[in-house]
């Protein structure tokens, strides 16, 4: 697949974050994880852009948008994207945070709740068990040999314009948020898709987290790893699609966990 930006900047946007869209139709907003870039949305939002306005921020530090020597926090993240959607009128939304990013999608369904209809938390961030910056990265690199060609190659260029600086302090956030903790409180429908061969955020992790989240639901996707929302487009399209057509997704055929 090739590796282009998704969507067209829309020009009457005033904030500090590129934010690209495409579509017509009920919105849905893509946000992406630490460390990468929109570039790895691209198949997900053209297959959802066909019946959906589909809106993917760029988050501070991340893909075009430099360190501009602010804080780092994942309140902060979500506080850019919430500006953003604002401006661009976005409702009755359907959220989508990958990786570090459903964190940032937590936060927003819990400080925005008028602007959420339903939240999608794939592979999330951080297993409460492994959440040491030595852990996280040991599971990154177990599960870069899971990961299509196609995503490697993109993630290999976005962590080099972001920089080890940045990815530090950004990881730093990430590990003390208290996900398990902070999703039990999101009043919209939640869904919690995790991949079989995602030894990030492995099926064993969406369990605790649906348990902690009353009236949530877990998806598991079978030979999946942590950037599902590439390599299982189609499949994480759907869910999408479904969430927002009836506010609650229906799951997927799960399979019993692989080894990763």
């Amino acid at each position: 697949m090739r590796h282009e930006y998704f969507g067209a900047l829309p020009e009457s946007l005033k904030t500090r974050l590129s934010v690209r869209s495409a579509g017509q139709g009920p919105d849905v907003v893509l946000i992406h994880g630490l460390g990468a870039s929109s570039r790895y949305f691209t198949p997900l939002a053209n297959l959802l852009a066909t019946d959906h306005r589909v809106i993917v921020p760029e988050l501070p530090g991340h893909g075009k948008n430099l360190d501009d020597g602010r804080p780092v926090t994942v309140a902060r993240f979500a506080h850019e994207v919430a500006l953003a959607l604002r401006q661009l009128k976005a409702e009755n939304v359907v959220l989508v945070g990958h990786s570090m990013g459903a964190q940032v999608a937590i936060e927003i369904a819990r400080s925005w709740p008028d602007m959420v209809k339903h939240l999608v938390v794939a592979a999330p961030a951080v297993n409460d068990r492994e959440d040491t910056l030595f852990r996280q990265t040991r599971r990154l690199l177990e599960d870069f040999p899971n990961e299509l060609n196609s995503v490697k190659a993109i993630l290999a260029v976005d962590y080099l314009r972001c920089g080890i600086p940045w990815w530090a302090k950004s990881c730093r956030q990430m590990l003390d948020y208290p996900t398990i903790d902070l999703l039990g409180t999101v009043r919209c429908p939640v869904d919690v898709v995790c991949g079989t061969r995602d030894p990030l955020s492995p099926p064993e992790f969406g369990l605790r987290l649906t348990a902690k989240a009353p009236g949530s639901r877990l998806t598991i996707l079978p030979r999946a790893a942590h950037g599902f929302n590439f390599s299982h487009a189609p499949e994480l399209a759907g869910l999408v699609r479904r969430a927002g057509e009836t506010g609650r997704a229906v799951l997927v055929p799960q399979a019993p966990a692989e080894a990763a």
